[in-house]
């Protein structure tokens, strides 16, 4: 849930001058409240754990600029609102960075209130939601409540989408759910690969709406790849969902966005609450999107520590997908649950399971490099290696 704005005063001071001593609240997301079963919901899980690599977050954490400008905003702007000042400026920055019109843009306390608004808008009991198997579960969540049918569609062979299948069990559906890099299984589909898709589906069944989540396309390297923002402009219910949850370092700031038609963000929108923005939240998301030399720095760190790690389990002889994200799902041939336990108690803290594959394998955060080279002792340790 995202911050109040009076909320946001209190712990931030009048001028921002407590922002790195509240450093957890922009570091930390909503995944982290469901990493473990058994812990109650909306408490952070306790216990010894010294590395969290369990939540996708990005241990970075934001650009520096981001952090000054959030210090140094006039305390004045914080007590003008409704709407808060720089609201519009932030859509209006969104906008541009999407190659889109202010119009074109819906803005979220995270892109979670998305996700679920999508599936109010487009999905009903005679209206079923299409999703990979696995994938990111929270639109599997809400039609459930909504009693709107779930149609899972396995992963292929290399873990990635399979689209062939995704398009069959589009026919006459409500809402397509395309995770683009896929959330567990760290896979990508190149921009070419998912037009096909999504352009055959709505040839085939008009009123169907489709949603690609984008949440971790900021990690994807494989040449090809890259947001369909453009494709949602074009098409009628086609929209993309973004986030600054992971490679802008801020998923405890809860903000999230989505790209689309006018007509097709109204309707999104008017489905079910996205929440309020408010000023701190519009100049860290204003700054963040101006950061383009930091944001390459990211990527380019975050590939080196990826690429380090899957080295390593490959050294050990545990296979993963080529991860296009900031985590890796590993093949550790025993239950994930299993493993975790083992890696908490030695104070590391992996992922929650992942059906219809929580027999073999597990989810892993990417940290610091200093975080997985301490974490990959006891990764070692527990799996005997």
């Amino acid at each position: 849930m995202a911050l109040s704005r009076r909320e946001f005063v209190r712990r931030f001071g009048a001028g921002g001058a407590a922002v790195a001593s509240a450093a957890h609240i922009i570091g930390y997301g909503r995944e982290e409240l469901l990493a473990f079963t058994g812990e109650a919901q909306g408490q952070r899980p306790t216990g010894p754990v010294a590395i969290r690599l369990s939540s996708n977050e990005n241990m970075r954490g934001p650009s520096p600029k981001v952090l000054e400008i959030l210090r140094s905003h006039p305390s004045k702007d914080l007590g003008l609102g409704y709407p808060p000042p720089n609201l519009a400026a932030f859509k209006e920055a969104i906008a541009t960075f999407s190659g889109a019109k202010a119009e074109n843009v819906i803005m979220s306390t995270g892109s979670g209130e998305i996700l679920t608004a999508a599936v109010m808008a487009y999905c009903s009991p005679d209206r079923a939601l299409v999703t990979a198997d696995p994938s990111y579960s929270s639109p599997n969540g809400t039609a459930r409540n909504i009693k709107a049918p779930v149609k899972l569609t396995p992963v292929d062979a290399r873990l990635r989408l399979d689209l062939e299948a995704l398009i069959r069990g589009a026919i006459g559906a409500g809402l397509v759910f395309l995770c683009n890099p896929n959330n567990p299984t760290s896979s990508v589909h190149t921009m070419a690969d998912i037009e096909s898709a999504v352009r055959t589906i709505k040839t085939r069944s008009p009123e169907t709406g489709i949603l690609i989540d984008e949440a971790y396309l900021e990690y994807a390297t494989l040449p090809g790849s890259g947001t369909m923002a453009k494709l949602a402009l074009e098409l009628p219910g086609v929209f993309i969902s973004r986030t600054f949850s992971k490679a802008y370092g801020l998923a405890g700031m809860r903000m999230g966005y989505a790209i689309g038609q006018p007509a097709t963000m109204d309707k999104v929108g008017r489905a079910w609450g996205l929440g309020s923005l408010n000023e701190l939240q519009a100049i860290a998301g204003i700054t963040a999107l101006k950061e383009t030399v930091h944001m390459e720095w990211e990527k380019g760190e975050n590939k080196r520590v990826r690429d380090w790690t899957q080295g390593q389990f490959k050294e050990m002889g545990y296979s993963s997908p080529d991860s296009q994200t900031n985590f890796i799902f590993v093949n550790i041939r025993k239950p994930a649950v299993q493993f975790r336990d083992a890696c908490r108690a030695q104070g590391v803290a992996v992922g929650r399971d992942f059906p219809p594959m929580e027999k073999t394998y597990a989810r892993i955060s990417l940290g610091t490099m200093e975080n997985m080279q301490q974490a990959m002792v006891v990764f070692k340790k527990v799996l005997g290696a």
